[in-house]
């Protein structure tokens, strides 16, 4: 008889096909069909389902969907020996039952249980076997005339397709993966294209969870393929996607599966590019998921080394013996090889190489039997520094250049990146053939700075420069000191700092003028309202610029350019075709440009444009530069974390700090000690003494962003050996500081793309406004204090409106203080016209928000205003990416930010807050903060930030700016020297700087 689906109508018209020639496994029941039509049932096999009756039949296949559904379970749990048994079970049942479709859906199940567990051999001969016997289905299919049978196997021949596209990314294959994603997709749009009832509902996709998990293998593709940025991106849009359909009950399992699938890959995503707190996430979520399954012993081992690293190195060994012990009990091999690995790693940091050793070659046997090349890529890696540890530099070199080798034929770059700079470090420890490291080393480097720039997220950014790009450079500038090649160090240093401010020439302007829009529904493709940009700030396309090409000097190109083209092509970057950019000031008076650039020890360069083809750089060891950031934070009056604003102050105006002159000469000495060097202090003072005050330009390193570098002191010899406390002063004669010899002012730096500046025309003056749900006295109240028509500042305003008109409009100078309507549509109208110069005066603060840290001003802005910042209470901030996406306006060449460190984007990760956003929008020169002001409150009697406010508004209205504003600061410090009482201290005026773009000649629009 013939049990199961009903039989053809009509028998066999042509021959049986050479195929199916002793065949047993070609077709769902089609083996009984010759029975069924009396033809010799020989050349099939053996026939047992046909013995069966319809109940038996019935049976036994509501057993295998049984089996079939545990065995899906232990696989997720990664349970892989209980998944193994079942799916052996299964397919029992299915030679039972004469059922190919579902002996192909365990064997293709089983392929995907063996690619999670690492055994990528298995993997491959399973899906290969289902592969190979959906070939011959189809035969029997066409030969009997039973086509439904076709469609209830094509599950499992996609399900197998899928691990071949997982084998080939892994292979580095991404071509051949990209095929295989093609044809599923093809394949999947001529079901749904054919008539109803042609395919079972769970072939047709209907709630897209099947194209979500192409689009997951799609990024593990697109990260093979050197763009792991793109990939993390694409991840997030999936883990939205899956959100969306999580509920519906038709895939409840498989979206719980896909969002675990996704979060792994980030995490891999995201550690491999440094961002590890957020993959930390990543896996204790998943890691609490699947609690007391196997699959969270494999989430142990990936976060024991973020347990050792936070200083309990037995805790996280003994946490992955155990994970190793209980991922063995479940056969997951690929994980207890990555335990064994991870072990490795951990006694190898601890310097015991041997049991290091010991570990990897265990992982290693088990990524052999598995056939999984790239594990055995990391495993020479691996095994290279243990024998570099132990100063074995044949093995060393033997294992790293057989990681090399597999790492240029995968054709994945990134990998061809990490194994270049495992060779390096070791032959940078060898230190036999130093330039042959640098040939290696420095397209490694400037290829992984570069690459920060593919990341959309600023965290992705930071992290990929602090953990991949970071080491990378360390090393070369060590390098390049032992080499002796300063011109190289010193291009290095100018293209770290050449990075400046996000481009938001692709970005839609928000606009900041017009009357707001109601709030109200609207389908997908039509946008959000204005009101609700607050919320979605990762939709708003900011990205940081890389760096353009630069001019060395005009008689000179830089170096790093063949460098650069040589790791472009290596490692598969593409450089923009840009006009080079000159890295130095068009400026008639004799200016020495100082940069810092961080990279593990802080290094500086510094030349003059009177002599641009003569470098000199230095390296400041790491040692000092924090004492000297502990000393500053220590007088700042900038509030440290947990410190209110009063408390803060009082700190900064005690003895140790800026509350006597002995305190502060103290810090300006060991600042000058620790920063300056000594070839540089030389040359400023032979610069003074012919007779022209020289200009000082710096662009400080995020380490040394709030350092007023203008009362640093000029030391008159150098310690021959490490000072002790006090013993600071046997390196002065006397007093003399940066700023009695020359004008400082902070380098612009030049890889901001700019627009010109606004045309000129009346002042604009924002000062103090009121910001709403704020009390004057609160902590975004008032920074002048009261006012009143004799205030030193309220005459000075009125001084202004007596000599011209200044906006906005206002009758005395009283009325430009504590204004309500100074928010963010007046600051987008003002500049829009005619402006010399604009002069705000309030509160500044450092956002957090999608696009990394960045300043903020507060206007007179309600919340119900558009913006990126989530609102305080009824005020939204107005942030750095505000003004970068508020259209085409210029801001005036000239502006004053006077507030709290308005001047700290050089602190940030990411240089972008509002003074280069400003540049960005055309300002060629701004006053700023390095770090927060005193109100005139600590200074009963007098009114030291009316004083800074004049100064300010005043040099701005001249010819020269920074000139003045130094020259001011000069009789501050000659005050403080005569009185050294709080009203007169630095900290109300040393803080003060200039950006100075005026004069580099950089106005380039993206």
């Amino acid at each position: 008889m013939l049990a199961g689906m009903p039989p053809p109508l009509n028998p066999p018209d042509r021959p049986l096909p050479a195929e199916l020639a002793g065949a047993t496994s070609h077709g769902y029941n089609c083996r009984c069909v010759a029975v069924h039509f009396g033809l010799d049932p020989q050349p099939y096999g053996v026939l047992p389902a046909c013995s069966l009756t319809e109940a038996e039949y019935a049976e036994l296949f509501e057993q295998a969907l049984e089996i079939q559904r545990a065995a899906k379970q232990l696989a997720a749990a990664r349970d892989v020996t209980g998944a193994h048994r079942e799916y052996g079970r299964l397919r029992q049942l299915a030679h039972r039952l004469d059922r190919t479709d579902l002996e192909l859906a365990a064997v293709s199940d089983l392929a995907t249980v063996c690619y999670s567990a690492g055994d990528l051999h298995n993997a491959r001969q399973c899906a290969e076997a289902v592969l190979s016997a959906f070939r011959t289905s189809v035969t029997g299919v066409v030969h009997f005339g039973q086509y439904a049978e076709i469609r209830m196997l094509e599950g499992s021949r996609e399900v197998a397709d899928r691990v071949l596209i997982s084998l080939a990314t892994e292979e580095g294959d991404v071509a051949k993966a990209a095929e295989l994603i093609a044809g599923q997709r093809h394949r999947a749009a001529l079901r749904k294209a054919a008539e109803p009832g042609q395919y079972p509902r769970g072939l047709l996709d209907p709630h897209g969870a099947d194209e979500l998990t192409l689009r997951i293998l799609e990024a593990r593709v697109q990260a093979a393929a050197g763009d792991p940025a793109g990939a993390l991106a694409a991840l997030e849009e999936i883990l939205v996607a899956l959100a969306a359909i999580a509920d519906i009950d038709e895939v409840r399992d498989q979206v719980a599966s896909l969002r675990a699938m996704a979060r792994a890959e980030r995490a891999r995503l995201r550690r491999a590019g440094g961002e590890d707190a957020d993959a930390r996430a990543d896996l204790v979520r998943l890691s609490a998921q699947h609690e007391g399954r196997p699959a969270a012993a494999k989430f142990a081992v990936d976060l024991a080394a973020d347990r050792a690293l936070g200083g309990d190195f037995p805790g996280a060994v003994a946490a992955l013996v155990a994970a190793r012990d209980e991922l063995t009990a479940a056969g997951a091999t690929g994980d207890v090889a990555e335990a064994s690995h991870a072990l490795g790693a951990l006694l190898l940091i601890a310097g015991d190489a041997r049991q290091a050793r010991e570990q990897f070659a265990h992982a290693g046997e088990i990524w052999k039997s598995n056939g999984d090349t790239p594990a055995l890529r990391r495993l020479d890696v691996a095994l290279a520094r243990c024998a570099a540890a132990e100063e074995d530099w044949a093995a060393a070199e033997e294992h790293v250049h057989r990681a090399r080798e597999s790492a240029r034929a995968s054709g994945d770059w990134l990998q061809r990146l990490h194994t270049d700079f495992a060779a390096a470090g070791i032959g940078f420890a060898r230190g036999d053939d130093l330039p042959a490291v640098l040939d290696l080393l420095l397209p490694v480097a400037l290829a992984a700075a570069d690459y920060r720039f593919e990341f959309a997220s600023p965290r992705a950014r930071t992290a990929w420069a602090r953990d991949v790009a970071g080491p990378a450079t360390e090393l070369l500038m060590v390098l390049l000191a032992r080499l002796r090649e300063p011109r190289l160090a010193a291009e290095l240093i100018e293209r770290t700092c050449a990075v400046g401010a996000y481009t938001g020439a692709e970005a839609p302007a928000l606009d900041l003028t017009g009357t707001l829009p109601a709030p109200e529904p609207a389908p997908p493709a039509a946008g959000l309202p204005l009101a609700a940009l607050g919320t979605v700030t990762a939709a708003l396309p900011l990205r940081l610029a890389p760096p353009p090409a630069l001019r060395w000097s005009p008689a000179a190109p830089m170096r790093l350019e063949r460098w650069l083209d040589v790791a472009a092509a290596r490692y598969g970057l593409t450089r923009p075709a840009t006009d080079p950019v000159a890295t130095w000031p068009a400026t008639g008076t004799e200016t020495f440009l100082l940069r810092y650039a961080d990279a593990g020890h802080t290094y500086l360069s510094w030349r003059t444009t009177g002599d641009l083809d003569t470098v000199h750089t230095h390296p400041v060891d790491a040692a000092l530069v924090a004492t000297a950031r502990e000393l500053l934070a220590a007088a700042s009056p900038t509030p440290r974390e947990g410190e209110s604003v009063a408390d803060a102050v009082r700190r900064s105006l005690g003895d140790d700090a800026f509350g006597s002159f002995d305190g502060e000469q103290r810090l300006a000495r060991i600042l000058a000690l620790n920063l300056l060097p000594a070839d540089l202090v030389a040359r400023l003072r032979a610069a003074a003494d012919g007779g022209r005050r020289p200009v000082l330009r710096v662009q400080p390193s995020p380490s040394l962003a709030a350092v007023p570098w203008g009362l640093l002191a000029l030391p008159d010899r150098r310690p021959d050996r490490a000072l002790e406390p006090g013993e600071e002063g046997s390196c002065f004669d006397g007093d003399d500081r940066v700023l009695d010899v020359a004008d400082v002012s902070l380098l612009a730096p030049v890889g901001i793309p700019r627009r010109p500046p606004a045309a000129a025309g009346p002042p604009v003056y924002v000062l103090d406004p009121r910001i709403p749900g704020q009390s004057a006295f609160g902590e975004l109240g008032s920074v002048l204090g009261r006012q009143d028509p004799e205030s030193p500042l309220i005459r000075h305003l009125d001084a202004r409106l007596a000599a011209g008109p200044v906006r906005p409009a206002a009758a005395r100078g009283l009325d430009l203080v504590r204004r309500t309507d100074t928010d963010r549509r007046l600051l987008a109208r003002l500049p829009a016209e005619p402006c010399s110069r604009l002069v705000y005066v309030g509160h500044v603060s450092r956002v957090r928000d999608d696009h990394g840290a960045q300043t903020a001003l507060h206007l007179s802005c309600a919340a119900e205003l558009p913006g990126t910042a989530e609102p305080i209470g009824a005020h939204r901030p107005f942030t750095a990416a505000d003004l970068a996406l508020s259209g085409p306006g210029s801001m005036p060449a000239r502006l004053a930010l006077i507030g709290c460190a308005s001047a700290s984007d050089f602190g940030l990760p990411e240089p972008f807050g509002v003074l280069l956003a400003a540049v960005a929008a055309g300002a060629r020169l701004v006053a700023a903060t390095v770090w927060a002001l005193p109100t005139s409150a600590a200074a009963p009697g007098a009114d030291p930030m009316a004083e800074l406010v004049i100064a300010v508004d005043t040099a701005l209205a001249g010819d020269d700016p920074v000139g003045d504003l130094c020259g001011w600061q000069r009789t501050r410090l000659a005050r403080w020297r005569e009185r050294p009482e709080p009203a007169c201290s630095p900290a109300f005026w040393a803080a003060l700087t200039c950006l100075d773009a005026s004069d580099d000649g950089q106005t380039r629009v993206r």
